[in-house]
């Protein structure tokens, strides 16, 4: 079994994508500096690249992500593990605040 390049650490982080020209969102259920696992009722297939955006408070951030794997549950694909092709900075200092939210508890 393969280890992570990158400790995964639980969030509930808010994401859309586009896909056929709607809105799609999702919530990021662990995230890291490299990657993250999005729940949503829609994903895309394997080796997909698209624009991921993360709602901040008062702008979003946007971040390019390919689709490494889905998931199915009870028959339905609604689970993807993404990797992040160029993280942003401001992604990392996102990531790195749930890691210290994460030793405080």
């Amino acid at each position: 079994m393969t280890r992570r390049a990158c400790e995964r650490i639980p969030s509930s982080l808010v994401v859309k994508f586009q896909q056929d020209n709607s809105v799609c969102y999702g919530i990021a259920t662990d995230i890291s500096e490299k990657g993250m696992c999005i729940k949503s009722g829609i994903c895309l297939p394997c080796d997909s690249k698209f624009k991921l955006q993360i709602p901040l408070k008062n702008s979003h951030l946007e971040v390019s992500v390919k689709v490494r794997r889905v998931e199915k549950t009870d028959g339905f694909y609604d689970t993807m593990g993404v990797e992040l092709l160029k993280p942003a900075k401001k992604y990392l200092k996102i990531v790195n605040s749930f890691k210290i939210a994460l030793e405080a508890v």
